[in-house]
């Protein structure tokens, strides 16, 4: 255990021992100096005791030359990686944002030129032939397609959501509404690209389809004027949204105009007249609008809105879109043939006539001729006899368009996304269709031939229509304004939530888009307390017990780097008044398990040496963090019903909350912990200092379906945007890392927890194991879960919790239930995280895993420390499984994440861990077999006989004797696995490269390296597979078998004998200690003199002589002496380790037994629990709970978390039942396992009669046993299964990863840097008049006074005689002054902020 040095040197014999406790004495307000020697005496003067700052007598600074040396002064690790990254994703998102803006401005042109051409095409052939013409059926179809396209993949993906388990149904109303609109919208597109787009020039079509939006339009200035019919100061948006609508209707009434009066003059029977085409072109128009009304309409938007959750919205929608892509379909294949093509030809016949008459290798087609002419400004051209036309000129455009279709609808909904709208949305796909029609103008007034001149402009009014599509191209840049603008979006929403309607449509992409994008239809009052709702509170949550310096000064670090962190978005929101969408709140809290110890010398209890400890740490911690030394307030102390706290104040104003858990007043152990802080947080600070937490007085929880039906909207939502962050006590992590899961909250209100990426910290041959391990699991495992259903588990060491999620029925009251039978054992208390993750998964709630999300956690070091720990960790893994594989009907139900097919592949993952051991034992035998050719039967002894031996030792032996065995198998097995390697590619090498072992054995390290490969940062791990390769028989065979054979063991298994290391032991805790031993000695002398007595008394020495009489009396009260001596000089040494309880030090057989025993410790008030907290300190009584608060821990504890009582009966009974299951599950699981190995034996000497034969085009067959070979392809599939997950998450990471990358730097207020430049300031001296020092108030409760110290000592300067009083200038711990002024700030601040030190100062720097 490494020791860390503190700069402070005072006893630890009580809490004045802590550095940061000495007492402080009241000083006066004008007296700067003497508070600098009193809170920063490296900065204060010494003039009164050495008034020419002689070193003979002291440095001017309180510390003597001798002792100047430091230590925590490393130079700051290089960060170049970082720094490289982040500029990596810097540059990456702006070359994105170029990418964005090309490929939909550019989609965009193609889209609509693509469509143009096949439009000309089918009405220039109208035009010219009586009759249908094959070309013409052709295009017709390529309609269809475009049309029938996306609602196959919109009802393909909506079947598949369904069936994988989201089932919501709609209400009849919505589904009434989304089924109309879709079919009005089928229709009228059918009849602009059928009846209306072929008769049209391009800039007609521009024309007519930037008319759609004309009906949303209109509903947007109702709406808009329906919500603002109150506020003048909005008439200019009023008249501009008039404006809007007046320039989209004239460009409408204009294009018909046009249309009306064109002079075309019907050659065929089958072309339209214009009173026709006017009709189409209306109807088309209208139909279509009413697709994009929702967007626009306030009134529709609310009727759509659940009316008990304002953020979930259009509940069901799989259902919907996936019953109306399927009636949009029939709808198509109804009115293809009869309204819009009627007499078309069937569909091979016009493939196969179409065929023939094009000529697919790119010269002539067919009935065509090639004419010459001889013009400058005209190229060769093709004129065809009948109707023959180039087949790329047909597929050409319909291949373009779709592609570009599609990749500017899957790109502008990832622009939305990633919140790069503005450019990478809004812009190009404003600026495509003026860009497209510039385009089309210049061509026509240059004369260039583009496409057979399928895109000339036919129409004489082109520069009046030209000027009315910029009109009504205005109009619809006002209408569709909100597309330019952030919206309090959350990173990486689903598309549902960013869009109407999140599917394209491929022939209008762009209007599709733009219009279906969701606006804010919402008052600014109603967006104003959106906003003010939306801000979250994060608790974090770091359980302690026996944690070593190093882990304790870990957590501690986080956490200042954490409230370093967030005092900057505070800085930013509240000074700087910017938009912090990822702003938030936090507290930081330590549950402390088993923290109070009784010192019998002083009948006193208090905190233990572990608190010592990490109080000790505290400011090591900030010094470490801040590089420079820092201290901070001494903390405020309370008595609590359940032992005691500690509250700090940070330096960015947030708390550090230390809860004292006394084990016989509260329930002990991590799980009880976890209770205790959830009930802490939901059931106090929630709903018991909400001022109206319920909508009725006096609520009745039991008869409601929900508790949520009782409960005000803003505890709701508060409890929605509240989370836990749950911790171990030696967690490292970034600040971001923390948004990152915060994020993924935000995305889904469904989710209820979220877990980061867990590396394992330390160092050591098992470290390394376990580094592989992680990686493995996390890349490929969880990113599996993830994808496919649900992660199973959410481990507590760096998680994040929904408040909303724990307080849901039969979830934190579930998890606050006491084990009753065997198995919950295993499942409640050995991996309380597991557990609570599947309460939630089985209420129907999903939890995610965010692989940039990193956090480091200290692995077992030692062997025996893994195995214990992974003794914990199997059977609650195994029986939370089983327990989610039970309830699989109802979790399916109520949990839209989990499907049947995730189920299954739960279900072939679980059967797989249960064989391993049978399987490592296999592939063994059939090693040492082919290499060494050992006989069968002499395999079979040397590889099943030590695990035979080792089952039996794991049944009957000691836990020591165990773990001792597994390490001595695990290294010899561990050289029997390069037999096994060997064996592979002797295997492979003598059966061909291709068989089904080879290819496993590619897939598997190819599986490996691809996915080292997307996790560049992390490919280090893979090394360390040589290491897990070595050590599989530990891992899946020894491991399983020392976990399943001590399933009655529930012990924790580490950090169990661990002891506190502190520094500042010092005098006054060596004195504490000879106190405790005098007080024994004199007791001890006490009671031997005592007994002396009465023994004499009761003595019959009458008839005795008096030589008998005293060698009797001798020898009597020798032994009396020596057995007194014995006893007492092991108590004192028992005492010494402050763990042993008074019942346990005294003997069965002490003579002076009972006279220790009369003070029974059950009573109450049976030891002083209070006095620790007025030690030494500014406050005489320990702070107080509020009264509300102190009734809530009692009524807690007395609930769920009173003390367990030992009772040997039933201590007796759980050994029983736990020895029961045990015996149960061993011999089910070693049957299991023995059976498959039988079964597999026995294939595979039968494997010349029953077999799997796969011929090679060189060498032997492969024979196969078919059982094997079954078993072999499952791995190969969940492995294949495993690597798609990884390849979907790692780009579901890499756009997150995208997302927050910001590529300018905000501005915001560095504590760091601000507190080094005021260190350069100097202090003057004053002196100290005995009334300053009586004051009641300390000066470092006034910001200003430190400003003026600083400026007085910089005035003084010029006045220091020497240079030993100019180093007196130099505030080497001004950052320990400026902390302090934040813990108990007065209300001067004149710009109406809430109080504090450096925010004040911040204000005072702006100026």
């Amino acid at each position: 255990m490494a020791n860390s040095d503190s700069c402070y040197s005072s006893p630890a014999g009580s809490l004045s021992s802590i550095p940061g406790i000495a007492p402080r004495q009241p000083l006066g307000h004008s007296s700067s100096q003497q508070f600098f020697k009193t809170f920063a005496p490296e900065m204060a003067s010494h003039d009164e005791g050495n008034p020419n700052g002689d070193p003979l007598h002291g440095s001017e600074h309180n510390t003597e030359l001798w002792n100047i040396f430091r230590k925590d002064r490393l130079p700051e690790e290089s960060k170049w990686c970082v720094g490289f990254t982040d500029s990596f994703f810097r540059v990456f998102k702006i070359l994105f944002y170029i990418f964005l803006f090309l490929v939909l401005i550019g989609g965009v042109i193609v889209t609509r030129g693509g469509l143009q051409i096949l439009a000309s095409l089918l009405g220039d052939h109208d035009r010219r032939f009586p009759n249908r013409t094959v070309t013409q059926d052709f295009i017709s179809y390529l309609f269809f397609f475009l049309i029938a396209v996306p609602d196959t993949f919109k009802l393909l993906q909506s079947v598949g959501q369904f069936v994988f388990g989201n089932r919501e149904s709609p209400t009849c109303a919505r589904f009434l509404i989304v089924i109309t609109r879709e079919a009005f919208h089928l229709f009228g597109l059918g009849c602009l690209l059928f009846k209306v787009m072929p008769y049209l020039d391009p800039l007609q079509t521009c024309l007519v389809t930037l008319s759609v939006p004309v009906l949303p339009s209109v509903v947007n200035l109702v709406s808009y004027c329906h919500r603002k019919a109150c506020q003048l100061r909005n008439s200019l948006k009023k008249f501009f949204n008039i404006l809007s609508s007046i320039f989209i209707l004239t460009a409408f009434i204009v294009v018909i105009i046009t249309i009306a009066q064109s002079d075309n003059v019907k050659i065929t029977k089958r072309q339209l007249e214009n009173g026709e085409l006017l009709a189409w072109v209306i109807l088309s128009v209208v139909l279509m609008s009413a697709r994009w009304i929702e967007t626009y309409s306030f009134l529709c938007r609310r009727f759509i809105e659940d009316s008990k959750d304002k953020r979930v919205i259009d509940k069901g929608y799989v259902t919907t879109h996936m019953c109306s892509s399927f009636l949009r379909i029939i709808l198509l294949i109804a009115l293809f043939p009869t309204l819009y093509c009627p007499g078309i030809r069937g569909i091979n016949e016009t493939y196969d006539a179409f065929m023939n008459l094009t000529n697919t290798t790119g010269s002539l087609p067919l009935n065509c001729i090639e004419i010459n002419i001889t013009n400058k400004n005209i190229n060769t051209t093709v004129f065809c006899l009948e109707e023959g036309i180039s087949y790329w000129l047909v597929i050409g455009p319909f291949v373009a368009h779709t592609i570009a279709a599609f990749l500017t609808t899957h790109f502008g909904v990832l622009a939305c996304r990633l919140r790069m709208q503005r450019i990478g949305f809004a812009l190009p796909l404003t600026i495509a269709t003026p860009l497209y029609v510039l385009l089309v103008v210049v061509f026509n007034e240059t004369e260039v031939t583009f496409a057979n001149g399928l895109l000339q402009l036919k129409s004489e009014d082109k520069w009046l229509l030209f000027a009315f599509f910029i009109i009504g191209w205005a109009g619809q840049f006002w209408i569709c304004r909100h597309a330019w603008f952030k919206s309090r979006q959350d990173r990486l929403s689903y598309a549902n939530k960013l869009f109407v309607l999140p599917h394209y449509c491929s022939a209008m992409v762009d209007l599709s888009l733009l219009h279906s994008r969701k606006k804010r239809n919402q008052s600014k009052e109603e967006y104003k307390e959106e906003i003010s709702k939306a801000d979250s509170k994060v608790y974090i949550c770091a359980t302690m017990w026996h944690e070593n310096r190093i882990e304790m000064k870990q957590i501690l670090i986080s956490i200042f780097r954490l409230d370093h962190h967030q005092f900057q978005y505070e800085y930013s929101k509240n000074v700087l008044h910017h938009d912090e969408k990822d702003y938030y709140t936090f507290e930081a809290h330590i549950p402390f398990d088993d923290a109070m110890e009784t010192n019998n010398a002083t009948n006193k209890r208090g905190p233990n040496d572990f608190v010592r400890q990490l109080m000790e740490i505290v400011d090591e911690a900030a010094s470490a963090f801040y590089q420079r030394k820092i201290t901070l307030h001494p903390p405020k102390k309370f008595v609590t019903p359940y032992g005691g706290r500690l509250e700090w104040e940070l330096p960015g104003e947030n708390k550090l909350i230390v809860h004292l858990k006394d084990k016989d007043k509260i329930r002990h152990k991590k799980r009880w912990s976890q209770i205790m802080y959830m009930y802490y947080f939901i059931g106090y600070e929630l709903l018991m200092k909400e001022r109206d937490p319920t909508t009725l007085t006096n609520p009745n929880f039991d008869d409601v379906p929900s508790i949520f039906q009782l409960l005000s909207e803003h505890v709701k939502q508060k409890a929605e945007n509240t989370y836990i962050l749950a911790l171990d006590g030696d967690v490292d992590f970034q600040p971001e890392a923390l948004q990152l899961l915060i994020d993924r909250m935000k995305i889904n209100p469904k989710v209820g927890a979220t877990c980061g990426r867990i590396k394992p910290g330390g160092s050591g041959p098992v470290v390394w194991y376990q580094r592989f391990e992680y990686a493995i699991g996390h890349w490929l495992q969880k990113s599996a879960e993830h994808m496919f259903g649900c992660v199973l588990c959410s481990p507590g060491c760096f998680s994040l919790f929904r408040v909303k999620a724990l307080m849901d029925d039969n979830v934190m009251r579930t998890y606050a239930t006491l084990p009753t039978e065997a198995r919950h054992f295993l499942q409640y208390d050995q991996g309380e995280d597991r557990w609570l993750c599947t309460l939630m998964l089985q209420q129907g709630y999903k939890i995610e895993y965010c692989a940039a999300a990193e956090a480091i956690t200290f692995a077992p070091e030692e062997f025996k420390e893994f195995f214990n720990q992974r003794r914990r960790w199997m059977p609650s893994t195994m029986a939370n499984i089983m327990d989610l594989l039970q309830s699989y009907a109802r979790t399916t139900k109520v949990n839209p994440n989990i499907s049947y097919f995730y189920v299954f592949y739960q279900i072939i993952l679980f059967l797989s861990s249960v064989l391993g051991p049978s399987t490592v034992l296999l592939a063994l035998e059939s090693a040492i077999g082919s290499v060494f050719g050992v006989a069968p039967w002499l395999a079979y002894l040397l590889i099943y006989g030590p695990t035979i031996l080792f089952i039996i030792i794991c049944l009957k032996a000691k836990t020591d004797t165990q773990l001792n065995w597994a390490m001595v198998l695990s290294a010899i097995y561990a050289l029997l696995m390069m037999a096994v390697f060997v064996g592979t590619l002797v295997s492979i090498a003598s059966e061909g490269w291709y068989t089904p072992t080879g290819m496993f054995f590619y897939i598997l390290v190819g599986t490996f390296i691809i996915a080292g490969l997307l996790h560049p940062h992390e490919f280090g791990d893979l090394l360390w597979g040589v290491l897990y390769f070595i050590c599989i028989p530990a891992g899946y065979l020894f491991l399983i078998i020392y976990a399943i054979c001590n399933l009655n063991n529930v012990s924790w298994g580490t950090r169990e004998n661990k002891t506190a290391v502190l520094e500042h032991s010092g005098p006054d805790r060596k004195k504490t200690k000879k106190k405790e031993t005098e007080d024994e000695i004199d007791f001890v002398t006490t009671e031997m003199i005592s007994g002396m007595i009465k023994q004499v008394k009761k003595s019959n020495l009458a008839g005795a002589s008096c030589s008998e009489a005293f060698f009797s009396i001798f020898r009597w009260m020798n032994n009396l002496v020596i057995l007194k001596s014995l006893e007492s000089v092991q108590n004192i040494f028992d005492k010494t380790k402050d763990e042993v309880e008074v019942d346990e030090t005294v003997g069965k057989n002490s003579l002076f037994k009972s006279r220790r025993m009369k003070t029974p410790k059950s009573k109450e008030n049976s030891f002083d629990d209070r006095s620790w907290a007025t030690e030494n300190v500014l406050q005489s009584k320990p702070s107080v709970l509020e009264p509300l608060e102190d009734k809530f821990w009692k009524g807690l504890i007395h609930h769920y978390l009173y003390p367990l009582e030992a009772d040997k009966k039933k201590e007796e009974n759980d050994k029983e039942m736990l020895a029961e299951l045990r015996n149960k599950v061993a011999f089910g699981f070693f049957f299991l396992n023995a059976l498959w190995l039988a079964t597999m034996t026995a294939m595979n000497e039968a494997k010349h009669i029953i077999n799997i034969t796969i011929s090679q085009p060189s060498g032997p067959p492969i024979i196969i046993e078919p059982l094997g070979f079954v078993f072999l392809v499952v791995f190969t599939i969940l492995l294949l299964l495993q690597f798609i997950g990884m390849l979907m998450h790692r780009h579901e990471t890499l756009l997150h990863i995208l997302s927050i990358t910001k590529l300018t730097q905000r501005k915001t207020h560095d504590i760091k840097s601000e507190i080094g430049k005021i260190t350069k300031c100097a202090v003057s001296d004053e002196s100290v008049s005995d009334s300053e020092e009586k004051e009641e108030e300390a000066i470092y409760q006034d910001e200003d006074m430190i400003k003026r110290a600083a400026d007085e000592r910089a005035a003084a300067r010029h006045h220091l005689p020497n240079r030993y009083e100019k180093r007196r200038n130099q505030a080497l711990n001004l950052r320990n002054t400026v902390r302090k002024t934040l813990n108990q700030q007065h209300t001067l601040d004149t710009r109406n902020r809430r109080g504090g030190g450096l925010k004040n100062q911040a204000f005072a720097i702006l100026e």
